[in-house]
């Protein structure tokens, strides 16, 4: 029986970020790629929002959650994470992209925004299925 894998990787991600008083509205940019050896299936990418974090939008559609009651001084409900699901497989050196954006409040802007990419096949490097990024505000 043959073993199969895909080589998933996270190869770019950035977080932009735009104030207005307090609050600031996150744009996430995220790029996973198929690196070799066979086409990847079942690939979630899901990715973990700092405190006070809210979700506006994905594109594409996502799974949010979950939703918690707002935290002191914020004025919506935080959302812990959002995952992507990808709706097919993924054939070697082909790319998906992905769009996140968020409102928090600026006392957590220093915290990262982190993700990680898996799939069904066994990943024969997987160092490079997390990323993390700053948010820079522009």
């Amino acid at each position: 029986m043959e073993v199969t894998s895909a080589d998933l990787k996270i190869t770019d991600m950035q977080c932009n970020g735009v104030r207005a008083g307090n609050e600031i509205t996150v744009t996430t940019t995220l790029t996973i790629h198929n690196d070799h050896d066979d086409a990847a299936r079942h690939i979630q990418v899901i990715v973990v929002l700092p405190p006070t974090s809210h979700v506006v939008s994905t594109t594409p559609g996502a799974v949010v959650g979950p939703s918690y009651p707002p935290t002191p001084g914020s004025p919506w409900s935080t959302n812990g994470y959002v995952i992507f699901l990808h709706p097919d497989k993924m054939d070697v050196k082909a790319t998906f992209k992905m769009t996140l954006v968020t409102k928090m409040l600026d006392t957590y802007v220093k915290n990262p925004i982190a993700a990680f990419v898996f799939g069904s096949l066994p990943d024969p490097n997987p160092s490079n299925n997390y990323h993390e990024a700053a948010i820079i505000i522009t």
